[in-house]
């Protein structure tokens, strides 16, 4: 967290520069205060109108100044939750493909959102207020000791006790913390489930099955969130209580002091108010450390989330594709399910044409995988042009991978099929007419919104845009996992004929269904049977 502070370091000096004046201000105030009335009290008429006005211009500058220390302070924390956000966010997709599975999508919504606010809210938010009370009881404890050393010393002395509560509880509230996080996570990785298969919720008529559920999750992150809550409240009276307790003493000493003929009504009066300069920041001290001190946790865990090594970049580079590629006595197997391919082999020329068979679990997806460097074989090897896999540059940049189910973004059609890049608008639509989308190929519907997960499209429109994206990317290979799933024949039958027109790539195709009729038109067909 200390690289994201540094990197906002302006506005948190701005903001702690305001801070003290602004405290400077608010303990000389306070000796004008005992000046008005003790020459309102001597009746010197002319003196106490002008450290009056001397004591509203101070109260203005003030005022002023804690302005901009909130502008400047809420600067800093926003400009430090924004790159944290930045860095989870790129953290997430610089993950390779498994490692992003092995997390639910609802476990780094969390940390975008909850987790990150939390940090904001109690640490970036916390600090310039931390150094804030630091002033204020630092430019209090300096004034009392110009009016009194004895009050200023029993001042400190019993105003600091509290400070001492947020270290007694705070293995305590590192655990409660902890412990909302977690269910937090949890709570948000069903919602996201939950969502995503709303169909499938409303087909089996299980919403009340599923509101129970959400109703356990919901229940349980509220109890964490209430122990937590719980904690703060006690440890926030106990603090209260001793600050006041020693309130009182040291206002019965001032008085004792006045009463002796040492103070003045005036002296008193600024003893009362540099007491009370300090009583309230020593108690909100307490809280500031707490909550510094609970969330400590949770940002080195944040930490170890955004520094966790990449994958493959997408955006890497390798090779073009020469002669072929060759899969080579391949074995694989998941933990806990045996062996899935069992001395597998393959050669994939340039330019040619393959489909791999087979029942479903045969090993089809996992084949492609292997190709795509998610999984390392357990034995046997995988070739670019004779050079190993993992040596042969970001498969992701060799080959474009388009998967059973259609991903589409919440964004225009151009989007979609450009990917962010800078492609001529010509292509474009030459992509959608060469995969048969020829009524969506005009600039008006380029620029449609494309709904989120493409529900403003059938099902054979959403294929076709991502074989018309895949295509626009132009790689050397082309990989079709399960294309023709959940089409009815016309469509599969449509789909397949463009995937056999592709000329200019390497493609290979995962299916089960493919025509028995066309399947002449492949270089090679590779059958699997279950098991390998």
């Amino acid at each position: 967290m200390r690289e994201y502070e540094r990197q906002n370091r302006p506005w948190l000096a701005g903001a702690l520069a305001c801070t003290l004046v602004s405290s400077l201000f608010a303990v000389t105030l306070q000796f004008f205060k005992g000046e008005v009335l003790d020459r309102a009290i001597a009746e010197e008429g002319a003196a106490a109108l002008g450290y009056g006005l001397t004591l509203g211009t101070f109260i203005l500058g003030e005022v002023g100044l804690f302005y901009l220390y909130k502008r400047l302070s809420d600067r800093f924390a926003a400009g430090c939750v924004t790159a944290l956000k930045r860095d989870v966010f790129e953290s997430a997709l610089r993950r390779d493909y498994v490692d992003f599975k092995r997390r639910a999508q609802g476990e780094y919504a969390a940390k975008y959102t909850g987790e990150a606010d939390a940090i904001r809210a109690r640490r970036f938010c916390m600090l310039p207020l931390f150094w804030e009370i630091i002033f204020k009881i630092v430019l209090a404890g300096g004034a009392l000791f110009l009016l009194d050393w004895r009050v200023a010393l029993l001042t400190i002395a019993l105003l600091t006790t509290p400070l001492y509560v947020p270290k007694l509880i705070e293995k305590r509230s590192q655990r409660a913390q902890a412990a909302f996080f977690r269910a937090s996570e949890e709570a948000l990785s069903g919602v996201t489930d939950w969502l995503h298969g709303f169909e499938l919720i409303k087909n089996f008529a299980v919403e009340d099955k599923i509101v129970s559920r959400f109703r356990r999750l919901n229940g349980d992150m509220s109890k964490k969130l209430l122990d937590d809550l719980r904690l703060g409240a006690a440890a926030q009276l106990i603090t209260t209580l001793m600050s006041y307790l020693s309130y009182f003493i040291v206002l019965a000493c001032s008085a004792w002091l006045v009463l002796r003929g040492e103070f003045s009504a005036g002296d008193f009066f600024v003893a009362i108010g540099m007491i009370d300069q300090l009583s309230y920041p020593i108690i909100s001290l307490a809280g500031i450390v707490r909550q510094l001190s609970a969330i400590r946790p949770a940002c080195r865990e944040m930490e170890r989330f955004i520094r966790e090594p990449p994958g493959w970049e997408a955006g890497g580079s390798a090779p073009g594709l020469r002669r072929e590629i060759r899969f080579r006595g391949v074995c694989f197997g998941y933990e806990g399910r045996g062996t899935v391919l069992d001395g597998f082999d393959l050669t994939l020329k340039k330019g040619g044409r393959y489909l791999l068979k087979g029942p479903s679990g045969c090993g089809k997806t996992t084949a492609v995988n292997l190709l795509l460097g998610y999984y390392d074989p357990d034995a046997g090897e995988i070739t670019v042009d004779g050079v190993p896999l993992r040596a042969a540059g970001s498969p992701y940049a060799r080959a474009t991978v388009v998967r059973q189910e259609a991903v589409l973004f919440r964004d225009t059609l151009r989007n979609n099929l450009t990917m962010y890049r800078d492609i001529p608008e010509e292509r474009l639509l030459d992509a959608l007419r060469g995969v048969g989308l020829g009524r969506f190929a005009n600039v008006d519907a380029l620029d449609r919104l494309v709904e989120e997960g493409g529900t403003n499209f059938s099902g054979g429109e959403k294929k076709r845009v991502c074989l018309a994206r895949a295509l626009l990317r132009g790689t050397d290979v082309l990989i079709l996992d399960e294309p023709l799933a959940n089409l009815d024949e016309g469509t599969a039958g449509r789909i397949e004929d463009l995937l056999l027109s592709i000329r200019d790539r390497t493609v290979l195709v995962v299916s089960h269904q493919f025509s028995p009729g066309k399947l002449g038109a492949f270089d090679e067909v590779k059958e699997l049977a279950a098991g390998g």
